[in-house]
């Protein structure tokens, strides 16, 4: 792995390339608010739309809404394997310019009316969203231990700050300047990221001059024992968080009589994004200043499986609100851990790629939940968590040995 420390990023590069980690969520959660208005509302709608029953609206929207996220996981690992081959900041310039341009077609797309163009935008956008993982490999490539950690966790904080707080940013754009606005506050802060990395300087990276930038092999053979179950980590860690988080606004009006519009509901979806950011911020280098990073994630894994046992099975909501402060706190301990470990296990030419396949992981797990919930609460309300709960478990049996690079880091 390479040996840069943090002190050898600038904070100036650190706030760009967490900018860019930032639009790559925020330019789907911010246009969300958008989409509703152009396909599900009577008074803003396409003149297509307007014409079609609300069950045909419905499933319009949700193929426009869908379809991204497959193109970016199918597009995404061979973009960084390019990033990793030739220059990562050259692709994620082009990235972010692909990304301005799906931004400023929908845009246009409004003005004629044209769904085609606005779903052609959805999927470039999808693509340029690439620079999101290139970026975040950079940060992998440049720390070890416990920095890396730290980096990892603030990776976390900025992608759940978009989460939280895009679609609202989002829906108050569009109540003001209509919905075309989302789409011109992505595409300025697209056209402000690419200004902003060609005017700062990346650390340089190992680069394998012979090789097929689009063998998936090649990287895969220069990996360390237990890359492939790092993966699968990640993909059950978000399939778990994401069978729950989305099976909550079943579980209220069910069982708690909370209707997902009241205010208790807004507060308690606000509080998990706020235990999130806070949990990222402090809690992990304090966790690895005491304990080895692989003991650690089985311990925290372990928890979390509990949490959502109790989040299943708690009486009252006041005992759900508790175990749901338990329960985020070690999820969102989880993800720096998950992803340290699995970074680790890559070399560092290809930091680009295992990045990509982690956020293919992510794309696809919360792509599935978003369709098996609905069927599991069929079956019983619970059932996704229970199933979250040992999908928890399942990763606490498949955590990797402990590496020789992986053992505590004693605090200065």
């Amino acid at each position: 792995m390479n040996t840069q420390t943090l002190s050898s990023v600038s904070k100036t590069t650190l706030f760009v390339l967490y900018l860019i980690i930032f639009l790559g969520s925020a330019g789907f959660f911010i246009t969300i608010p958008a989409y509703v208005e152009l396909f599900l509302t009577n008074d803003q709608s396409m003149a297509i739309s307007q014409n079609m029953a609300l069950e045909q609206r419905r499933a319009l929207f949700g193929t426009v809404m869908s379809a991204a996220p497959f193109i970016s996981m199918f597009f995404t690992p061979f973009i960084a394997r390019f990033a990793d081959r030739f220059s990562r900041k050259l692709v994620m310039s082009i990235c972010l310019l692909i990304g301005a341009l799906g931004f400023a077609i929908p845009i246009y797309a409004i003005v004629i009316g044209s769904v085609a163009l606005l779903f052609a935008g959805n999927m470039i956008n999808s693509i340029g969203s690439s620079s999101q993982p290139i970026a975040q490999a950079i940060l992998a490539d440049n720390s070890q231990g416990k920095t890396k950690a730290t980096l990892m966790s603030l990776v976390a904080v900025v992608m759940t700050a978009a989460m939280s707080f895009g679609p609202a940013l989002g829906s108050k754009l569009s109540a003001l300047y209509g919905p075309q606005a989302p789409f011109y506050a992505c595409l300025i802060i697209a056209l402000v990221c690419f200004a902003l990395l060609n005017m700062i300087s990346v650390p340089k990276q190992v680069i394998t001059t012979q090789e097929n930038p689009l063998s998936m092999a090649a990287p895969l053979s220069r990996s360390q024992p237990g890359i492939v179950r790092c993966l699968i980590i990640v993909f059950l860690c978000q399939f778990s968080w994401s069978l729950y988080f989305q099976n909550i606004s079943f579980i209220f009006p069910e069982r708690f009589d909370l209707t997902v519009a009241s205010t208790t509901y807004q507060y308690y979806m606000m509080g998990i994004g706020i235990i999130m950011m806070a949990s990222l911020l402090f809690v992990p280098r304090i966790v690895l200043s005491y304990f080895p990073l692989i003991p650690a994630l089985k311990v925290v894994l372990s928890g979390a499986a509990l949490g959502m046992i109790l989040l299943a099975y708690t009486p009252t909501f006041t005992t759900h609100v508790i175990a749901m402060v338990f329960t985020t706190t070690l999820v969102a301990l989880s993800f720096p851990l998950y992803f340290t470990a699995l970074s680790d296990r890559a070399s560092a030419q290809d930091q680009g790629w295992v990045m990509a396949l982690a956020s293919t992981m992510i794309g696809l797990s919360w792509t599935l939940t978003g369709y098996l919930t609905a069927v599991m609460v069929n079956v019983n309300i619970i059932l996704p968590t229970i199933v979250a709960a040992v999908s928890y478990i399942i990763t606490v049996v498949i955590v990797p040995r402990t590496q020789q690079t992986e053992l505590k880091e004693v605090t200065a």
